[in-house]
Protein backbone atom coordinates (compact mmCIF):
# COMPACT_ATOMS: atom_id res chain seq x y z
CA UNK A 1 0.00 0.00 0.00
CA UNK A 2 1.30 3.59 -1.10
CA UNK A 3 2.35 6.37 1.60
CA UNK A 4 0.25 9.28 2.63
CA UNK A 5 2.75 12.43 1.62
CA UNK A 6 1.97 16.04 3.06
CA UNK A 7 3.43 18.89 0.88
CA UNK A 8 4.34 22.76 2.39
CA UNK A 9 4.68 24.79 -0.28
CA UNK A 10 2.84 24.74 -3.69
CA UNK A 11 4.97 27.91 -5.57
CA UNK A 12 7.15 26.88 -9.21
CA UNK A 13 8.67 23.90 -7.87
CA UNK A 14 6.09 22.59 -5.53
CA UNK A 15 3.89 22.24 -7.84
CA UNK A 16 6.15 20.03 -9.67
CA UNK A 17 6.01 17.98 -6.99
CA UNK A 18 2.86 17.95 -6.52
CA UNK A 19 2.68 16.42 -10.18
CA UNK A 20 5.44 14.00 -9.30
CA UNK A 21 3.52 13.08 -6.47
CA UNK A 22 0.45 12.42 -8.40
CA UNK A 23 2.19 9.91 -11.17
CA UNK A 24 3.70 8.18 -7.96
CA UNK A 25 0.38 7.60 -6.88
CA UNK A 26 -1.26 6.46 -10.27
CA UNK A 27 1.96 3.98 -9.49
CA UNK A 28 0.90 3.01 -6.29
CA UNK A 29 3.48 4.14 -4.32
CA UNK A 30 1.76 7.09 -3.07
CA UNK A 31 -1.91 6.37 -1.15
CA UNK A 32 -3.01 10.22 -0.78
CA UNK A 33 -1.49 13.95 -1.25
CA UNK A 34 -2.08 16.36 1.33
CA UNK A 35 -0.98 20.28 0.27
CA UNK A 36 -0.47 23.24 2.38
CA UNK A 37 0.29 26.66 0.75
CA UNK A 38 -0.67 30.60 2.33
CA UNK A 39 -2.70 30.92 -0.91
CA UNK A 40 -6.03 29.44 -0.61
CA UNK A 41 -6.37 29.34 -4.56
CA UNK A 42 -3.78 27.01 -4.89
CA UNK A 43 -6.34 24.45 -3.69
CA UNK A 44 -8.67 25.18 -6.42
CA UNK A 45 -5.50 24.96 -8.69
CA UNK A 46 -4.68 21.15 -7.41
CA UNK A 47 -8.19 20.00 -7.30
CA UNK A 48 -8.12 16.84 -9.31
CA UNK A 49 -4.18 16.13 -7.85
CA UNK A 50 -4.99 16.20 -3.97
CA UNK A 51 -6.71 15.20 -1.63
CA UNK A 52 -6.70 17.66 0.92
CA UNK A 53 -5.66 21.27 1.65
CA UNK A 54 -5.15 23.84 3.99
CA UNK A 55 -3.26 26.97 4.40
CA UNK A 56 -1.93 25.76 7.67
CA UNK A 57 1.02 23.62 8.20
CA UNK A 58 0.04 22.67 11.35
CA UNK A 59 -3.25 21.68 11.09
CA UNK A 60 -1.97 19.50 8.10
CA UNK A 61 0.26 17.61 10.70
CA UNK A 62 -1.98 17.55 13.44
CA UNK A 63 -4.85 16.11 10.96
CA UNK A 64 -3.95 14.24 8.10
CA UNK A 65 -1.60 11.30 9.06
CA UNK A 66 0.66 11.84 6.48
CA UNK A 67 3.89 9.48 6.77
CA UNK A 68 6.01 11.96 4.65
CA UNK A 69 6.12 15.41 4.69
CA UNK A 70 8.02 17.46 1.70
CA UNK A 71 8.85 20.89 2.61
CA UNK A 72 8.90 23.04 -0.62
CA UNK A 73 9.02 26.35 0.88
CA UNK A 74 11.36 29.81 1.12
CA UNK A 75 14.90 28.34 2.84
CA UNK A 76 14.31 30.82 5.54
CA UNK A 77 11.32 28.73 6.86
CA UNK A 78 12.82 25.51 6.48
CA UNK A 79 14.28 25.02 9.86
CA UNK A 80 10.58 26.06 11.95
CA UNK A 81 8.74 23.84 10.30
CA UNK A 82 11.27 20.76 9.92
CA UNK A 83 11.72 20.95 13.76
CA UNK A 84 8.12 21.31 14.33
CA UNK A 85 7.39 18.03 11.64
CA UNK A 86 8.97 15.42 13.40
CA UNK A 87 6.99 15.54 16.31
CA UNK A 88 4.58 13.90 13.92
CA UNK A 89 6.05 12.42 10.68
CA UNK A 90 9.39 10.23 10.80
CA UNK A 91 10.44 10.86 7.34
CA UNK A 92 10.97 14.40 6.13
CA UNK A 93 12.27 16.01 2.83
CA UNK A 94 13.43 19.85 2.71
CA UNK A 95 14.65 21.27 0.00
CA UNK A 96 17.95 22.50 -0.10
CA UNK A 97 19.52 24.29 1.72
CA UNK A 98 18.43 22.67 4.68
CA UNK A 99 18.55 26.13 6.27
CA UNK A 100 20.02 29.43 6.41
CA UNK A 101 22.23 28.91 9.31
CA UNK A 102 24.38 26.53 10.30
CA UNK A 103 22.77 26.52 13.76
CA UNK A 104 19.12 25.73 12.59
CA UNK A 105 20.96 23.19 10.26
CA UNK A 106 22.38 21.45 13.41
CA UNK A 107 19.26 21.52 15.05
CA UNK A 108 17.23 19.63 12.58
CA UNK A 109 19.76 16.91 12.11
CA UNK A 110 19.57 16.36 15.82
CA UNK A 111 16.44 16.24 15.92
CA UNK A 112 16.24 14.06 12.92
CA UNK A 113 18.31 11.40 14.82
CA UNK A 114 16.08 12.11 18.48
CA UNK A 115 13.18 11.20 16.30
CA UNK A 116 14.53 8.17 15.02
CA UNK A 117 13.55 9.47 11.69
CA UNK A 118 14.19 9.64 7.95
CA UNK A 119 15.95 13.05 6.28
CA UNK A 120 16.28 13.87 2.70
CA UNK A 121 17.74 17.02 1.63
CA UNK A 122 17.24 18.26 -1.75
CA UNK A 123 20.72 18.12 -3.75
CA UNK A 124 18.35 16.98 -6.73
CA UNK A 125 21.37 16.52 -9.04
CA UNK A 126 22.83 13.46 -6.84
CA UNK A 127 19.78 11.52 -8.48
CA UNK A 128 20.31 12.45 -12.23
CA UNK A 129 20.74 9.68 -14.43
CA UNK A 130 22.82 11.16 -16.98
CA UNK A 131 25.53 12.53 -14.53
CA UNK A 132 25.43 9.30 -12.32
CA UNK A 133 26.13 7.46 -15.71
CA UNK A 134 29.14 10.04 -16.72
CA UNK A 135 30.62 9.09 -13.07
CA UNK A 136 30.33 5.73 -13.96
CA UNK A 137 32.39 5.71 -17.19
CA UNK A 138 34.82 8.40 -15.42
CA UNK A 139 35.18 5.31 -12.84
CA UNK A 140 35.93 3.03 -15.97
CA UNK A 141 39.07 5.53 -16.86
CA UNK A 142 36.91 6.47 -20.17
CA UNK A 143 38.52 10.34 -20.25
CA UNK A 144 41.59 9.52 -17.81
CA UNK A 145 41.56 10.75 -14.35
CA UNK A 146 39.25 14.05 -13.65
CA UNK A 147 40.75 16.87 -13.60
CA UNK A 148 38.40 19.69 -14.08
CA UNK A 149 34.23 20.26 -13.17
CA UNK A 150 32.45 23.03 -15.03
CA UNK A 151 28.99 23.36 -13.79
CA UNK A 152 26.92 26.20 -15.95
CA UNK A 153 22.97 27.10 -14.56
CA UNK A 154 21.62 30.00 -15.70
CA UNK A 155 18.02 30.90 -16.45
CA UNK A 156 15.76 32.64 -18.33
CA UNK A 157 13.74 33.63 -15.05
CA UNK A 158 13.53 36.60 -13.64
CA UNK A 159 15.03 37.07 -10.26
CA UNK A 160 12.64 36.11 -7.76
CA UNK A 161 11.50 38.52 -5.32
CA UNK A 162 14.03 37.76 -2.92
CA UNK A 163 17.20 36.75 -4.64
CA UNK A 164 19.96 34.63 -3.83
CA UNK A 165 21.68 33.45 -6.46
CA UNK A 166 23.87 31.06 -4.06
CA UNK A 167 21.56 29.17 -1.85
CA UNK A 168 19.47 29.01 -4.88
CA UNK A 169 21.48 27.82 -7.83
CA UNK A 170 25.36 27.86 -6.84
CA UNK A 171 24.70 25.26 -3.88
CA UNK A 172 23.92 23.03 -6.48
CA UNK A 173 27.10 23.26 -8.64
CA UNK A 174 28.97 23.40 -5.13
CA UNK A 175 27.37 20.33 -3.74
CA UNK A 176 27.79 18.10 -7.08
CA UNK A 177 31.56 19.11 -7.79
CA UNK A 178 32.31 17.54 -3.66
CA UNK A 179 30.26 14.88 -4.90
CA UNK A 180 31.78 14.37 -8.06
CA UNK A 181 35.12 14.27 -6.55
CA UNK A 182 34.48 11.73 -4.32
CA UNK A 183 33.00 13.93 -1.69
CA UNK A 184 36.40 15.92 -1.34
CA UNK A 185 36.17 19.17 0.79
CA UNK A 186 37.97 21.95 -1.55
CA UNK A 187 40.55 23.55 -0.03
CA UNK A 188 40.07 27.36 -1.38
CA UNK A 189 38.00 29.53 -2.94
CA UNK A 190 37.57 32.57 -5.13
CA UNK A 191 34.81 34.56 -6.92
CA UNK A 192 35.47 35.37 -10.58
CA UNK A 193 32.61 37.73 -11.08
CA UNK A 194 29.27 38.83 -9.52
CA UNK A 195 26.68 41.16 -10.93
CA UNK A 196 23.78 42.44 -8.42
CA UNK A 197 20.47 44.10 -8.85
CA UNK A 198 19.32 47.63 -7.92
CA UNK A 199 18.53 46.50 -4.17
CA UNK A 200 22.03 45.12 -4.22
CA UNK A 201 21.81 41.07 -4.14
CA UNK A 202 23.80 39.41 -6.42
CA UNK A 203 21.81 37.38 -9.73
CA UNK A 204 24.97 36.85 -11.48
CA UNK A 205 27.92 35.13 -9.92
CA UNK A 206 31.10 32.71 -11.13
CA UNK A 207 32.61 30.97 -8.65
CA UNK A 208 36.01 28.68 -8.87
CA UNK A 209 37.10 26.35 -5.96
CA UNK A 210 40.47 24.56 -5.70
CA UNK A 211 40.52 20.85 -4.76
CA UNK A 212 43.39 18.68 -3.69
CA UNK A 213 45.35 16.84 -6.18
CA UNK A 214 45.57 19.99 -8.39
CA UNK A 215 41.74 19.16 -9.27
CA UNK A 216 39.37 22.28 -9.77
CA UNK A 217 36.24 23.43 -10.19
CA UNK A 218 34.38 25.99 -11.64
CA UNK A 219 30.90 27.38 -10.97
CA UNK A 220 28.92 29.83 -13.22
CA UNK A 221 24.86 30.26 -12.17
CA UNK A 222 22.44 33.60 -12.55
CA UNK A 223 18.92 34.55 -13.46
CA UNK A 224 17.94 36.88 -16.60
CA UNK A 225 19.88 34.91 -19.19
CA UNK A 226 19.38 35.24 -22.44
CA UNK A 227 18.52 31.17 -23.23
CA UNK A 228 17.92 28.32 -20.73
CA UNK A 229 21.63 27.00 -19.62
CA UNK A 230 22.08 23.78 -17.76
CA UNK A 231 25.71 22.51 -18.09
CA UNK A 232 28.38 20.12 -16.52
CA UNK A 233 31.41 19.49 -18.27
CA UNK A 234 33.86 16.89 -16.92
CA UNK A 235 37.05 17.13 -17.97
CA UNK A 236 40.15 14.71 -18.00
CA UNK A 237 43.46 13.93 -18.86
CA UNK A 238 42.23 11.74 -21.89
CA UNK A 239 39.19 13.77 -22.75
CA UNK A 240 36.05 15.01 -21.54
CA UNK A 241 32.01 13.87 -20.85
CA UNK A 242 29.25 16.91 -21.24
CA UNK A 243 26.19 16.38 -19.69
CA UNK A 244 23.30 18.56 -20.29
CA UNK A 245 20.88 18.54 -17.15
CA UNK A 246 17.98 19.81 -18.80
CA UNK A 247 15.44 16.97 -19.38
CA UNK A 248 18.75 15.17 -21.27
CA UNK A 249 19.47 11.62 -21.38
CA UNK A 250 22.32 12.32 -23.92
CA UNK A 251 25.56 12.34 -22.64
CA UNK A 252 28.65 14.08 -25.07
CA UNK A 253 31.95 12.95 -25.23
CA UNK A 254 35.22 13.71 -26.85
CA UNK A 255 37.82 11.29 -26.24
CA UNK A 256 41.05 10.54 -28.39
CA UNK A 257 40.25 13.19 -31.14
CA UNK A 258 36.63 11.31 -31.32
CA UNK A 259 33.13 12.61 -30.53
CA UNK A 260 30.11 10.55 -30.15
CA UNK A 261 26.82 10.18 -27.92
CA UNK A 262 25.84 7.85 -25.16
CA UNK A 263 22.05 7.64 -24.91
CA UNK A 264 20.59 5.83 -21.43
CA UNK A 265 17.69 3.57 -22.90
CA UNK A 266 15.15 4.66 -20.67
CA UNK A 267 15.32 8.30 -18.34
CA UNK A 268 13.69 9.18 -15.18
CA UNK A 269 13.80 12.43 -14.26
CA UNK A 270 15.75 13.16 -11.16
CA UNK A 271 12.70 14.54 -8.84
CA UNK A 272 11.13 11.44 -9.67
CA UNK A 273 14.12 8.93 -8.83
CA UNK A 274 14.62 11.39 -5.26
CA UNK A 275 10.62 11.17 -4.43
CA UNK A 276 11.23 7.01 -4.93
CA UNK A 277 14.44 7.33 -2.87
CA UNK A 278 12.48 9.11 0.15
CA UNK A 279 9.87 6.57 0.14
CA UNK A 280 12.22 4.07 0.24
CA UNK A 281 13.79 5.87 3.03
CA UNK A 282 10.41 5.24 4.85
CA UNK A 283 9.71 2.29 3.85
CA UNK A 284 13.61 0.71 5.60
CA UNK A 285 14.31 -0.61 1.76
CA UNK A 286 17.35 1.70 1.98
CA UNK A 287 19.73 1.90 5.28
CA UNK A 288 20.19 5.34 5.00
CA UNK A 289 18.67 7.90 7.27
CA UNK A 290 19.69 10.89 6.71
CA UNK A 291 20.77 11.96 2.90
CA UNK A 292 23.49 13.59 1.80
CA UNK A 293 24.78 12.81 4.96
CA UNK A 294 25.48 15.21 8.01
CA UNK A 295 28.91 16.28 6.59
CA UNK A 296 28.15 17.04 2.72
CA UNK A 297 24.85 19.27 4.20
CA UNK A 298 26.92 21.18 6.39
CA UNK A 299 30.05 21.58 3.89
CA UNK A 300 28.01 23.13 1.60
CA UNK A 301 26.37 25.35 3.95
CA UNK A 302 29.92 26.04 4.93
CA UNK A 303 31.17 26.78 1.30
CA UNK A 304 28.02 29.54 0.23
CA UNK A 305 28.49 31.34 3.53
CA UNK A 306 32.47 31.85 2.70
CA UNK A 307 31.03 32.90 -0.90
CA UNK A 308 28.86 35.65 1.05
CA UNK A 309 31.17 36.59 3.26
CA UNK A 310 33.71 37.42 0.54
CA UNK A 311 30.96 39.19 -1.30
CA UNK A 312 30.00 41.12 1.52
CA UNK A 313 33.74 41.88 2.66
CA UNK A 314 34.36 43.50 -0.92
CA UNK A 315 31.04 45.38 -0.95
CA UNK A 316 31.78 47.19 2.03
CA UNK A 317 35.23 47.39 0.96
CA UNK A 318 34.25 49.21 -1.92
CA UNK A 319 31.42 51.28 -0.49
CA UNK A 320 34.21 52.76 2.07
CA UNK A 321 36.24 53.79 -1.48
CA UNK A 322 33.21 55.64 -3.13
CA UNK A 323 32.76 57.26 0.62
CA UNK A 324 36.42 58.18 1.20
Amino acid sequence: MGVKVGIIGCGRWGSIHLKTLAQLKENGLVSEIHACDLIPSKELEFKDIIDSFTTDYVQLLKTSGVDILSIVTPAETHTEIALFAFDYVKTVFVEKPLSLSEKGALQILSKTQKAGGNLLVGHILRFHQSLNKAMELISEGLIGELQRIDFKRITTRMPPENPDVFDSLAIHGLDTACFCFGETEPQRMSIDRVRFNGQERAINARISLEFPGMKEASIEVGWSGEKEERVIVFVGTKGQIDVNTKDSSNLSISVDQSHYYVEEDEFTLPLTLEMKYLIDMHNRLVKTKIYPNQGAILRCMKWIDKVKTQIWTRQRRETSHKSN
